[in-house]
């Protein structure tokens, strides 16, 4: 087997061994710029008889493969931010996937679908509910995409203010909120948080620090949160960034978080089931 992350062999085997799920699998096939084929998964799952994730994995294909075609040209479209304004880059980006492919744009795991995207935010509102007491206060959501995190959290939140650089993913979201009372969305810049010292019980970082990081941005990011929350606070980040690196992305959680006075309280761990993000904690003092 090859070493490299992107190859089929790769992907497949940690399917197989259960060290991604077979939605990370195929979603990764699928960026990776292969040609998916549910009956050759299947196949391939047949000459393994003993491995349940292979079977699972192309019974995914299967059911979502009216879809694969079009993921598979979405992902060629490119989903990484390019040019030297990287968080101008990412607004452009990201006003296209929320016209495009806004299930799959916030969440290339959820296939595009929302059922599946909604099981995988279930799963991540469960973790955010059980690290945080905050999930039940004052909540703000950065790069809130669609508003899947705010919305789920909303039912059983003070205050959900979701923020996003993307107009259309504001756009989107609010058109899903509807007139429900206890969520809003704005459009904004995660260096400048809009809201007053303080004021927050709970930030959240789904899937988005990894653009700050990338644009030299998460420090200034750091210190707003550390300025919006509340004594005892949280700042709760999935995937710190896409370097591929986890013992960097740790080093440097824990090192920036001495620098703008947050104690670490989880860094680097994996708590999902179907996602593959690796989670951070970090608690403003009380």
């Amino acid at each position: 087997m090859t070493d490299d992350p992107t190859s089929r062999d790769t992907i497949l085997d940690l399917c197989r061994r259960s060290e991604i799920s077979p939605q990370i699998a195929l979603s990764r096939l699928l960026l990776a710029g292969e040609a998916v084929e549910a009956d050759t998964l299947a196949r391939r799952a047949a000459d393994d008889p003993g491995s349940a994730p292979l079977a699972a994995l192309a019974r995914l294909a299967a059911r979502h493969a009216g879809r694969l075609p079009d993921l598979g040209r979405l992902a060629r479209s490119g989903l990484w931010p390019a040019g030297t304004d990287l968080l101008s880059e990412t607004a452009a980006l990201f006003d296209r996937l929320a016209a495009e492919a806004p299930e799959a744009g916030v969440a290339f795991y959820s296939l595009g679908d929302p059922e599946e995207l909604a099981a995988a935010t279930a799963e991540l509102v469960a973790v955010l509910r059980a690290w945080a007491p905050g999930a039940a206060g004052r909540v703000l959501d950065v790069g809130c995409g669609i508003g899947r995190v705010a919305l789920a959290l909303a039912d059983g939140g003070e205050a959900i203010l979701g923020l996003d650089v993307s107009a259309g993913m504001v756009a989107e979201a609010r058109r899903r909120a509807g007139a429900r009372a206890t969520v809003r969305f704005v459009q904004g810049d995660a260096r400048r948080l809009p809201v007053a010292d303080g004021t927050v019980d709970l930030i959240v970082a789904a899937d988005s620090l990894p653009y700050l990081v990338a644009a030299d941005a998460v420090r200034p990011f750091l210190a707003e949160a550390a300025r919006a929350l509340a004594p005892g606070g949280d700042l709760v980040v999935f995937n710190w960034s896409y370097r591929g690196d986890p013992e960097r992305d740790v080093a440097e959680a824990r090192a920036l978080a001495a620098e703008t006075g947050f104690a670490v309280l989880r860094a680097g761990e994996r708590p999902f089931a179907i996602w593959d993000a690796h989670g951070f904690q970090l608690r403003r003092p009380a």
